[in-house]
């Protein structure tokens, strides 16, 4: 069996996605997808290409720091993911973030809340990614007649209660913008009514780890990992190095947004409310969800709290729920192959006869029909 060696340089979600596409293409293509996991030094790269002999290379960004990867790699068949475009030492192909299109989507949800000041808070490290996403939400709010404040990463806490409320932040990752939340937090700010936060990346470690959520842009990590094995496959079919031309570089762009209560801002809804929204939003996939228990979060009477609710709503909390448990299941149709009875479960329904009534009385078209429609899509894209 052909091997392919996948360097790795995070534990994070990204990474796991990323892998899942690869993994995807190389069962296409039979191949044995080997991941080195730590790497210190060139000659422990080397070591890892003597042992393993693979056919082709695919790695991540931090291997840039170690040593010109070129000059490692020579002429094994190699493409980088999310390498510094200016490393002029770069030979092989490249997949790279479009951080501009990430920074767009998450900006527009700030933008939509036509906030009185807007910041940024990056990583201080001067990072390719970074700064072109700074770029793109200057461009973006300047054209909206309002400017960018760009957050320190001392005296953070402090900046941030001089900003005009309400303000919108846009982190550059979702680490970036979990800080400028607990910040916010701190000096006593509300979140989302004085300061809404968007981060970028939609890693549930840090965006779930807040109440309210993190609003996030997730980038298309698993469609990135399967094109970055398809690059890895045409570079194997050309040969040595010798028979390459000019260095290619492709891109991958935003999946989504997820939105959370970070960005939900309503004048119209109550802070009982936005507890039990946040509750719904959280567990509606679960099968233990209750109406006593949102009701409680709500801490009011049965009758008050359903009453409200569909006054501030529109909807009742039963149909919330059924709402969030729709959009699990056309997200997980429409990204995984599991199969129909496990989306079933995930989304926290007992019967499958009842969620494919549901389903069918929502869309028109049944689960599987879904499914299939969303492939098609995928591949025209």
């Amino acid at each position: 069996m052909d091997i392919i060696l996948f360097f790795q340089s995070t534990l994070r979600k990204s990474w796991q996605q990323k892998l899942a596409g690869v993994h995807m293409f190389a069962q296409e293509r039979g191949w044995f997808v080997q991941v080195i996991s730590r790497f210190n030094s060139p000659e422990e790269i080397r070591n890892a290409l003597k042992e393993w002999h693979p056919i082709g290379c695919l790695v991540d960004c931090a291997m840039s720091h170690s040593a010109p990867p070129d000059k490692i790699f020579r002429d094994i068949p190699t493409v980088y993911l999310d390498q510094d475009p200016a490393c002029s030492s770069l030979e092989h192909p490249c997949l790279l973030h479009d951080s501009a299109a990430e920074a767009k989507l998450a900006g527009a949800e700030l933008l939509k809340l036509k906030c009185k000041s807007y910041a940024y808070i990056g990583t201080g490290k001067n990072l390719h990614w970074d700064r072109d996403r700074l770029a793109q939400f200057l461009k973006d709010v300047r054209a909206a007649g309002a400017s960018v404040a760009v957050l320190p990463q001392t005296g953070l806490q402090e900046a941030i209660v001089k900003l005009p409320k309400p303000c919108g932040i846009l982190g550059t990752n979702d680490d970036c913008a979990i800080k400028a939340y607990h910040a916010a937090t701190a000096a006593g700010l509300a979140i989302p009514d004085d300061v809404a936060i968007v981060g970028i990346d939609n890693d549930e470690m840090f965006c779930e780890a807040v109440s309210p959520g993190l609003t996030s842009a997730e980038p298309d990590f698993e469609r990135a990992g399967y094109r970055l094995a398809q690059m890895l496959s045409e570079e194997i079919g050309k040969g040595g190095k010798g028979k390459r031309g000019k260095r290619k570089v492709e891109f991958y762009g935003p999946l989504r947004l997820v939105r959370r209560g970070s960005t939900a801002v309503s004048s119209g809804t109550s802070p009982r409310v936005r507890r039990a929204l946040e509750y719904i939003r959280r567990n509606a996939c679960s099968q233990s969800i209750c109406l006593d228990r949102i009701i409680e979060e709500m801490g009011c009477s049965r009758r008050m709290g359903t009453l409200r609710f569909r006054k501030e709503t529109g909807r009742t909390i039963l149909e919330e729920i059924h709402e969030h448990r729709f959009e699990k299941a056309c997200d997980l149709l429409s990204r995984t192959s599991l199969p129909i009875a496990t989306v079933v479960a995930h989304c926290g329904y007992r019967s499958d006869a009842f969620a494919k009534k549901m389903f069918l009385a929502r869309t028109g078209i049944t689960m599987r029909e879904y499914r299939k429609s969303t492939l098609q899509q995928s591949s025209r894209r």
